[in-house]
């Protein structure tokens, strides 16, 4: 069930999750959210997409969209603007880790990917689900000897379950091990069938924290929008959080409100209730 806004602040910048907020499975963006971003943004409002992808795929749909904002990437650990070709912010694992999360991917048979800003690195050899490949359709990826082929040192890693019920305990699993070798790496579900590492202390939350300092704009004049557990920090942080009625529990209570579902064009919903600066 949806719940009505409560009062609140003129909204000056507005965060949108990608996945299964601005658009949904199809990954098309919907005649009603198109003209419902257009609008926001012939207001005046900044409108960025807060998202856990790489920066290319996410400055494809923000071009089509005509947002000229800078980008929230890899889960809040790439603030980069697309417009002036400029990273603003950013914050990439320690290359440290990297060697023993492919050594605990190799021994709990995990499916494991690293992602930098131009590529994402899967092994020479895998089990990744059908579901995940069609998910990286509009992003760029290739194989590689994750000990040997890795050219720059990876933002994040993925791993990627074939069951979405089997979700919640591989990212159990991988906090506990993390823990058992001494790693502070921060570890959220993010898609239905997808669990991500990132630098310690660091989400998307932080992420649009940092945009909206960068762009004199007050806390209480933010609104975000998303639908998992990786939106869960931005909603809370934002002085407007808007789930849709697709989210997951996580997101929901991190939220002031809750939009309709993704299929029913919520994130236009949040726009037109919410969106007009003052």
């Amino acid at each position: 069930m949806t719940r009505p806004p409560p009062p609140h602040d003129p909204i000056r910048l507005v965060a949108l999750d990608l996945d299964n907020t601005l658009v949904g499975p199809s990954m098309v963006v919907t005649p009603r959210v198109r003209a419902a971003l257009a609008a926001a943004v012939a207001r005046g409002v900044v409108v960025t997409i807060a998202t856990g992808r790489a920066p290319e795929p996410t400055e494809r749909f923000a071009r089509d969209l005509g947002l000229t904002a800078p980008l929230i990437c890899f889960q809040g650990g790439l603030v980069y603007d697309y417009a002036a070709r400029r990273v603003l912010f950013e914050q990439r694992l320690d290359p440290a880790v990297i060697p023993v999360i492919i050594e605990l991917a190799e021994a709990h048979g995990w499916n494991l990917q690293f992602e930098t800003p131009t590529m994402a690195y899967l092994p020479l050899a895998s089990n990744h689900p059908a579901a995940l490949m069609e998910l990286m359709r509009v992003a760029a990826w290739t194989r590689v000897d994750l000990r040997t082929g890795l050219p720059e040192t990876p933002h994040k890693f993925i791993l990627a379950v074939h069951d979405p019920a089997e979700r919640e305990a591989l990212a159990a699993e991988l906090r506990r091990r993390l823990k058992e070798t001494g790693l502070h790496l921060s570890v959220v579900p993010s898609h239905p069938i997808l669990v991500e590492g990132t630098p310690p202390g660091l989400d998307k939350g932080t992420g649009l924290a940092w945009l909206a300092a960068h762009l004199n704009i007050p806390q209480a004049a933010v609104m975000a929008v998303g639908d998992n557990d990786n939106d869960a920090p931005m909603l809370a942080w934002a002085g407007l959080g808007v789930a849709l009625d697709n989210a997951s529990p996580a997101a929901r209570a991190a939220a002031d409100w809750v939009a309709p579902a993704v299929l029913d064009d919520g994130a236009a919903v949040a726009l037109e209730r919410c969106g007009p600066a003052a």
